[in-house]
């Protein structure tokens, strides 16, 4: 006997697709929007050799229903979205309690991974598996870790590629004024 699949894969690659446009383009409505300048570093330790990019990126945050943060990372082609807990007491970098903004479970936003940049390799992909973020004294902190994976979209959405690596992210920026 012959069954149909049904694929609804394609349906939320264009849900996350129209969201994230959304996000991007400011519509609707957030509690906090924001915009940080820094660096970034993307640490590939794949099966063929380390490869490190770096360089200058604008992150936009925004904080939508109280606890879901929307991080746009226009120039790593990215979306990311966390659970945001404000106002969070804790021990600061140079010792004393301090007061601080808090993201937990970073991980792309709709979609299961995100794109390498073209210049480190063709058809890579980043999948997350821990994340967290800090703002503190207008400064936006961000790291994260996983799975480097090959193979097109469609391929790890529907449960395949094949692995060929990990990664470590970090960026670090100051909040600039919006336009």
């Amino acid at each position: 006997m012959t069954y149909a699949r049904k694929n609804s894969g394609s349906k939320s690659i264009i849900a996350g697709l129209l969201l994230a446009a959304t996000a991007l383009t400011g519509c609707g409505e957030d509690d906090i929007k924001r915009k940080y300048q820094g660096t970034y570093e993307l640490d590939l330790q794949l099966d063929t050799g380390a490869k490190v990019a770096e360089g200058d990126l604008d992150v936009g945050f925004s904080v939508y229903n109280d606890d879901e943060a929307i991080i746009s990372m226009n120039k790593l082609l990215c979306t990311l979205s966390a659970s945001y807990m404000g106002k969070v007491a804790g021990p600061g970098a140079e010792g004393g309690e301090v007061e601080f903004e808090l993201l937990r479970d970073v991980r792309p936003d709709q979609i299961l991974a995100c794109p390498v940049p073209a210049e480190l390799g063709e058809n890579l992909w980043l999948q997350f598996r821990l994340g967290t973020g800090r703002v503190e004294n207008q400064q936006l902190t961000i790291g994260y870790s996983g799975t480097v994976q090959q193979g097109t979209l469609e391929e790890l959405a529907a449960g395949g590629g094949t692995r060929v690596g990990s990664f470590g992210y970090t960026f670090l920026g100051n909040e600039v004024s919006l336009p």
